[in-house]
Order: C-alpha cells, then sequence, then structure tokens
C-alpha cells in the first residue's frame, strides 16, 4: 500500500479521537496545535485528557465508542487498545479517514513522527507503520538542520 504524505490544515475542524491512553493524548496534544477542534471518547483518560476536558479545551465523552459515533467528524484517530474497535472505526463504509493504532490491513492513514526546528517541520513516516523507527529517524533530521546552522 502506497501513502501520500499530507500536511493538513485542521483550524476549526471537528477531530474524533477514540481512546484515552498515552497515544491519545499525545495525538490530541498535537492535535490542539494544530487548531483543531477535538472530542475524546473513552471510558477512563490520562490526566492531560481530563484536564483539558476539564478547562474545555476538548469535549470529552466518558463512554466507550459507538457505531456511528465518527459520522460527523472530518477526521478520526482509532486509538484503543482493543484492535477489534480499532477496526470496526476503520472498516465503516463512508467513514472519514482514520488512523488505526493497531497495526491492520484497515489503516488508510498514517500518522508521520514531526519535529520542528527553525523553519523547517519535517515529517518521518516508515512501511509498513513503524513509529519507533519514525521517531529516531526524525530526530536524526534535527540533528543535520542543528549542524547546516552551526556550519558543521
Amino acid at each position: 500500500m502506497g501513502f501520500f504524505p499530507l500536511f493538513a490544515d485542521l483550524s476549526g475542524e471537528p477531530v474524533l479521537v477514540v481512546g484515552g491512553g498515552a497515544v491519545a493524548r499525545r495525538r490530541v496534544l498535537r492535535l490542539l496545535e494544530a487548531g483543531a477542534r477535538v472530542t475524546v471518547i473513552s471510558p477512563e483518560a490520562q490526566p492531560e485528557i481530563v484536564r483539558l476536558a476539564g478547562s474545555g479545551e476538548i469535549l470529552w465523552l466518558r463512554r466507550s465508542y459507538l457505531e456511528g459515533d465518527e459520522a460527523s467528524f472530518r477526521l478520526v484517530f482509532a486509538l484503543t487498545n482493543d484492535p477489534g474497535v480499532n477496526d470496526r472505526i476503520a472498516s465503516r463504509s463512508g467513514a472519514p479517514l482514520a488512523n488505526v493504532a493497531t497495526r491492520t490491513a484497515l489503516r488508510r492513514l498514517t500518522v508521520p513522527a514531526v519535529r520542528e526546528a527553525e523553519s523547517v517541520v519535517v515529517a518521518v513516516a516508515c512501511r509498513p507503520p513503524d513509529p519507533e523507527r519514525s521517531r529516531r529517524l526524525a530526530d536524526r533530521c534535527l540533528l543535520a538542520i542543528a549542524e547546516e546552522k552551526t556550519g558543521a
């Protein structure tokens, strides 16, 4: 499967995150930086997600995912620890683009490791998706940018 690299302007766009764990927390923070209107659906959530919901920065629906929850969203992140739930979200007919945390053939969208330095944004994604390798390579790119600046 090929991937089309894409940077999206999510300012004001409704984005759904299903799951409340560490990966969801990282994704929510990045989505907020991008200006997205974030809704989280999860019976439990990391303290940072709870704090963001308490301050009104995100909407947290404290329950499990229900079929069709994704209908009014432009982008969905299925980040639960249940591969069956993630696959159900990804396979919904007519559903928006979905990023799935589990390794599955249903994954249609992958999120790269993103690093920013100076006026450069670096995004690295590996095939098949390998988040740890992507993060390592993105960090190496930052070092190269720093070296370029210093002339090393």
